[in-house]
């Protein structure tokens, strides 16, 4: 059985990655959410039961992690930040890999924020860069109203830009207007989709 050809989807903070993984959703495409998965794996007794060892039971309320209290132990802490990865992100690339071996799918789309950052972009066929200026990106982000302006800049500023991040993608997509104009590019991408061809990929996990 051949593998299905692998789309990945990355794009800054703001920029409309998920709004652009719906549509495709609604096209009958498969999207796979990778951080969907990483809570998954970081939902698991024996990740949780290595994470009290280190911070404490504070960081689960009901058998569940407290993400918030997580991210205030690991946000400018990069000691902290480099242990969890370190137990989670193997969990979540081997899940990411079961799910391409057992995967009846033409075509897999992956929704990963940090594609270049976790340096998984020898993993994808095709890579897609969804893009937004920046001031556009803080102001959604803003509308939400779960976050300052400094903390959004800050989130901003610790990924990769979009300029060094454009050369090393197949696609970018502009989504600074509106959803109409978001849907005409993935309908042009749609009727190229035939002429992606498999590449020399690394799995995810051995």
């Amino acid at each position: 059985m051949s593998q299905p050809i692998l789309i990945g989807i990355t794009g800054n903070i703001g920029s409309g990655k998920t709004t652009f993984c719906n549509l495709l959703e609604e096209h009958g495409f498969k999207v796979i959410y990778a951080d969907e998965i990483a809570q998954q794996q970081l939902n698991q007794p024996d990740t949780l039961k290595t994470l009290i060892k280190r911070w404490g039971k504070g960081i689960v309320k009901n058998g569940q992690p407290q993400r918030d209290k997580i991210a205030e132990i690991v946000f400018n802490n990069k000691s902290e930040l480099d242990f969890l990865n370190s137990i989670v992100h193997p969990k979540t690339l081997s899940a990411l890999q079961q799910i391409v071996d057992n995967s009846t799918e033409k075509y897999l789309f992956f929704e990963i924020p940090l594609l270049f950052e976790a340096g998984l972009e020898l993993c994808f066929d095709y890579i897609i860069l969804i893009r937004a200026p920046r001031e556009v990106r803080i102001n959604r982000l803003l509308q939400k109203g779960k976050e300052t302006r400094e903390q959004i800049e800050a989130r901003i500023n610790a990924q990769i830009d979009d300029q060094d991040k454009i050369p090393l993608c197949d696609l970018v997509i502009d989504n600074s207007k509106d959803l109409i104009e978001l849907n005409n590019q993935l309908n042009s991408l749609l009727s190229t989709l035939k002429d992606i061809k498999p590449k020399e990929k690394i799995p995810f996990s051995l």
